[in-house]
């Protein structure tokens, strides 16, 4: 709804410009064809509009031209009926993506994680499991309370019944550092404000939590450092000239990978992904 909000401010100010940056990341199905609608209506009227997406199917849906653009630069732009889909991803990302959902080969294991009655103040009783290998899918509209799920089992937000229990045994988790110290780890949907710390390097983000591991009395091993930083750097193909460098100098699809990254260099057992490719091009998505 937020989003919605915004994109009504947008046109209430009768422009003649209108740059849209990912404006469907938020939306349902339904809410994004009311919004094609309205950009369709006011083309007709004389607005221009530049249509941010990664979403390749938008792009062609209500595109005249398509400009393609990697690291900065402006590859080309063409007609958007002079393009195919895969001509497009092969500018934009520099290879061709044969297996965006690769096989899975994993067999499922022992329950790992079982939820109970589990219910908050926005959220009616839900109870499910998760098996060690397994990957459990939480589907939903905006607002059906997906991510409020997500935020009761780590202790971000007070439940008011049911109970979690980790490889059978009832665990009390009432804080998020609870979760961590139980094996669960959460990649949370906004990640500037919830996933990464902006102002701090790639190298402070995803050894943050692990720190204790990492050190030997007071200090820090820098080889076991330097090598867990890397590992997921390149796991990631985190694009940076530097662990160093500043996370809010990173595109949005590397920010993400470090999100990612500082959660599987955890070792959590349970890992809790919140719309983990939101806003990030085809290439990133393949790889997260």
């Amino acid at each position: 709804y937020m989003q919605l909000v915004e994109i009504s401010k947008a046109l209430a100010k009768n422009v003649k410009l209108l740059i849209m940056d990912e404006p469907t990341a938020p939306l349902t199905e339904n809410e994004v064809d009311v919004l094609f609608q309205l950009v369709r209506n006011l083309k007709e009227k004389g607005v221009s509009i530049i249509y941010i997406s990664h979403r390749m199917d938008e792009i062609f849906e209500l595109s005249d031209t398509i400009t393609i653009m990697s690291d900065g630069e402006v590859i080309k732009t063409v007609s958007a009926n002079d393009i195919t889909k895969n001509q497009l991803i092969y500018d934009m990302v520099g290879r061709e993506l044969t297996e965006t959902y690769p096989q899975r080969s994993v067999k499922c294991g022992d329950t790992i994680l079982e939820v109970k009655d589990l219910s908050g103040p926005s959220n009616e009783k839900t109870s499910f499991c998760i098996h060690e290998g397994e990957i459990v899918g939480l589907a939903g509209l905006v607002g059906a309370g997906r991510t409020e799920i997500a935020r009761l089992i780590i202790g971000a937000d007070k439940k008011t019944s049911g109970e979690i229990y980790i490889k059978g045994e009832r665990a009390d988790i009432h804080s998020p550092k609870d979760a961590i110290e139980k094996g669960i780890a959460y990649v949370s949907e906004d990640r500037k404000n919830q996933g990464v710390l902006l102002k701090l390097s790639i190298r402070w983000n995803i050894t943050l939590p692990i720190l204790k591991r990492l050190s030997h009395f007071l200090f820090i091993d820098k080889k076991k450092e330097d090598a867990c930083v890397e590992k997921y750097k390149n796991t990631l193909r985190i694009k940076t000239p530097s662990v160093n460098q500043l996370v809010g100098n990173l595109s949005g699809g590397n920010q993400q990978k470090v999100a990612v990254a500082k959660w599987l260099a955890s070792e959590s057992k349970v890992l809790i992904l919140d719309e983990p490719t939101r806003g990030i091009d085809v290439g990133a998505k393949q790889e997260i």
